[in-house]
């Protein structure tokens, strides 16, 4: 294993919107969908660096899951767009059908002097609910498909170049019910190039401030140390004890990388409707003032869109 420092820098304003400088021309060579590659893959030549395709290192001492958005560039509005188009038309077609149905329907009641069904409504492309399009790229990690294992668990995903939001310790997604915490409330995001490993080690779980502010899950754990601790027991091991580091495996010493250069990100919509949190502060990166994000850097308010909850609520 080859051991390196990990750079890490905070953007003045890096919004969803306003994604990291990619390319263009990079941006569109390889489109995915993101990938996981495994070894014995790379080892035996099936699996060869791809030079429009941009790589995510992960890296850690057990297996471990996570998800990435990738942010929208002018390339993905305009998938996203025909996708929204594709799908309204599926569902004007399904409205044509139900109002000739509703027809034949009041026909009937006429005939029989009953109240007729209500008349469907006519969908509008202004009002059509389609995917957000922050989920147009979504790349997913472990924690099975791990690219390496033995001391320490390395996951490689292919991805398509551009700029990657760090969502959380998230599992699913890309049609499937999605489980886990997202980092909604405040995360970094970091640029993927083309044609290279970008190498996060075991950064997302180690240069945190976990200790500066505990979620619930780190409350519950830090009950269950003074328990043990009372009991004249050691306590467990705490996250934010690891030692910072990457480890990149050998068999990619031919492939070229850069370690990761993480930017402050805005508040993210829980699209998935899980767990929210939030990463804790960053040295350097990521900071808060209360509930608002701040770049670390220069200690300037970052921009969050307004967030709006996907979820229904009971009544």
């Amino acid at each position: 294993m080859k051991m390196r420092t990990i750079v890490m820098t905070a953007a003045a304003s890096a919004a969803l919107v306003a994604p990291l400088a990619v390319r263009a021309a990079d941006a569109a060579a390889f489109v995915g969908p993101a990938s996981a590659i495994e070894e014995r893959n790379v080892l035996s030549g099936k699996e060869k660096l791809d030079p429009t395709a941009g790589y995510i290192l992960v890296t850690g001492a057990t297996r471990q899951f996570g998800m990435f958005l990738r942010a929208p560039d002018d390339a993905t509005r305009a998938e996203w767009e025909k996708d929204r188009q594709k799908a309204f038309a599926k569902e004007h077609r399904r409205y044509e059908s139900d109002l000739a149905a509703w027809k034949t329907a009041v026909s009937t009641a006429q005939q029989t002097k009953t109240n007729p069904p209500p008349q469907p409504k006519e969908p509008s492309l202004e009002t059509f609910e389609h995917a957000p399009i922050a989920l147009q790229d979504v790349a997913t990690f472990g924690p099975q498909f791990a690219y390496a294992k033995g001391a320490s668990f390395a996951y490689l995903e292919k991805v398509r170049p551009g700029t990657y939001i760090w969502y959380g310790n998230v599992m699913g997604g890309n049609g499937y019910p999605a489980a886990g915490t997202c980092m909604c409330m405040g995360t970094v995001q970091f640029e993927v190039k083309p044609g290279v490993v970008t190498d996060l080690g075991n950064a997302l779980q180690a240069l945190p401030q976990w200790n500066a502010e505990l979620d619930v899950a780190r409350l519950r754990q830090k009950e269950a140390d003074d328990k043990r601790v009372a009991a004249g027991k050691a306590p467990a091991p705490q996250l934010a004890m690891v030692a910072l580091q990457t480890e990149l495996p050998a068999s990619l010493a031919g492939w070229p990388s850069v370690t990761a250069e993480f930017h402050a990100s805005p508040k993210i919509n829980n699209y998935y409707g899980i767990f929210v949190s939030r990463l804790p502060p960053v040295p350097g990166v990521l900071g808060y003032r209360r509930d608002v994000v701040v770049d670390a850097r220069t200690g300037q308010d970052i921009d969050s869109p307004t967030l709006v909850s996907r979820q229904k609520p009971k009544l």
